[in-house]
């Protein structure tokens, strides 16, 4: 099949920019399974590979000094290298880094995450999202005493077994026992009518509704207006507790997106920046729920450990980032992702171009699609293909991006860094008009 020149020649200048990736891809690949030990980061034709980051910068092995708006997948909100947070992990590691009791460090982040969050009245640590939801998922479970659980079309939730399946295009989810999805109902989101339905029927069997406020991998598809209050007063209605999973959200306000919306869980689940750039996840929630786990009032409470959990260091870093993530740089950081916004819908119309772009706060995501993208199967319409090209074409203009589209924001990117990463998009989208013009014509205006 032949390939498109505009393809060939994004692919052809991404292969000249970065041998040493290539090299370092090829020497992977004999140790790691397709040379890359995360799904995500492995593209075609081979994944770019990284040496150090600065700020709001990374530096390749070429020598390359690229804008990240990647932030590690969210999980970066003062970029790479934050004085606090590194002299923070630096006076804490040398006294040691985990004890495996209880320690102030604990204290600290636990009390910073009570007082911001109004879900929170406790909390547990645990070391990523994936076990966050896991645990979020035991808990409802025990309490009420029943198996099932809703989630929403589209939401991810980690990689653990039953909240695996059907979350995004191309995610292969073979190894997973059927007998784990069994319990796990799904309804689109935004769809308030579907969802208040399947509670309703379900209800004697369903021990929760766990759902992100707005899709976040699922390509930030937000609330409708009265979707999230209707889904609390449907789950409240008939005893079914609500999980928020804010993993993804959590940076759009000092208290989450339940804080911004105004609609309070009886679990969540936080993690990323939360960590200030080390592994984390945390479980909170309501003092009656959380006490399911609570040793020193309940005869049998639920087991939750793990080596690494409440480690000292994370909890080191995580204070320093989120101390410093107040309500100011919250402002700040969401004017950022606002001036954003406006600059790209103006590049995408000045190009005679009908796609998407949904923003909230610091996190942005453009989709190939000619219509507003509210639920997930209008995301999963968004043409593959010029994504794939889009990222290439991003990379080979120094913008270390992410491939579906999603570009986060730090808290050091500068107005100046913005217009230039505006100016490289607009570069790229004439690029690709061309091959928009010929094969994806329902895209112009």
């Amino acid at each position: 099949m032949s390939v498109h020149p505009v393809a060939a020649k994004i692919v052809d200048e991404y292969k000249q920019m970065y041998p040493a990736s290539r090299e370092r891809h090829q020497r992977l690949v004999n140790y790691i399974p397709g040379g890359a030990t995360r799904s995500l980061s492995y593209f075609k034709p081979w994944p770019i590979h990284i040496d150090y980051g600065k700020g709001a910068h990374v530096y390749t092995h070429d020598g390359h000094e690229l804008l990240d708006v990647t932030n590690a997948y969210g999980a970066l909100v003062h970029g790479h290298g934050d004085p606090d947070v590194v002299a923070a992990v630096q006076a804490g590691i040398a006294r040691g880094s985990q004890y495996s009791t209880p320690t102030d460090g604990q204290y600290h982040l636990a009390k910073l995450l009570c007082d911001r969050v109004p879900g929170f009245d406790k909390v547990r640590f645990l070391n990523s999202g994936t076990e966050a939801t896991m645990f979020a998922l035991r808990t409802a479970r025990a309490i009420t005493g029943k198996n099932k659980i809703l989630k929403m079309i589209g939401g991810f939730h980690g990689t653990h077994d039953c909240v695996a399946a059907s979350t995004k295009k191309n995610v292969i989810t073979a190894g997973i026992p059927a007998g784990m999805t069994e319990d796990m109902l799904e309804v689109p989101f935004n769809d308030a009518d579907a969802a208040e339905k399947m509670v309703t029927e379900n209800a004697s069997e369903l021990a929760a509704v766990i759902m992100e406020p707005f899709l976040g991998a699922g390509g930030v598809v937000l609330p409708k207006e009265g979707f999230l209050k209707r889904i609390r007063e449907v789950t409240t209605a008939h005893g079914v507790l609500l999980i928020f999973d804010e993993i993804f959200s959590f940076r759009v306000d000092t208290g989450g997106c339940q804080n911004l919306y105004g609609i309070t869980p009886d679990l969540t689940t936080v993690g990323k920046v939360v960590g200030g750039g080390l592994p984390i996840g945390v479980l909170g929630g309501k003092t009656e729920f959380m006490n399911v786990y609570c040793h020193e009032n309940t005869e049998k409470p639920l087991y939750h450990s793990g080596t690494f959990n409440g480690y000292e260091t994370v909890m080191q870093a995580g204070f320093a980032a989120l101390s410093k993530f107040d309500e100011k740089a919250v402002a700040a950081i969401n004017a950022k992702g606002d001036r954003f916004q406006k600059g790209l819908l103006a590049k995408i119309a000045a190009n005679g171009l009908k796609i998407q772009s949904n923003q909230i706060g610091s996190l942005l995501n453009i989709h190939f699609v000619n219509q507003p993208t509210t639920r997930a199967e209008h995301v999963l319409a968004s043409e593959e293909e010029l994504h794939t090209l889009m990222h290439l074409s991003l990379l080979n203009k120094k913008i270390f991006n992410i491939p579906r589209g999603l570009f986060i924001l730090s808290t050091v990117i500068t107005d100046d860094d913005i217009d230039m990463f505006l100016e490289k998009i607009d570069e790229t989208l004439q690029e690709l008009l061309p091959l928009i013009e010929e094969k994806y014509n329902h895209l112009l205006l």
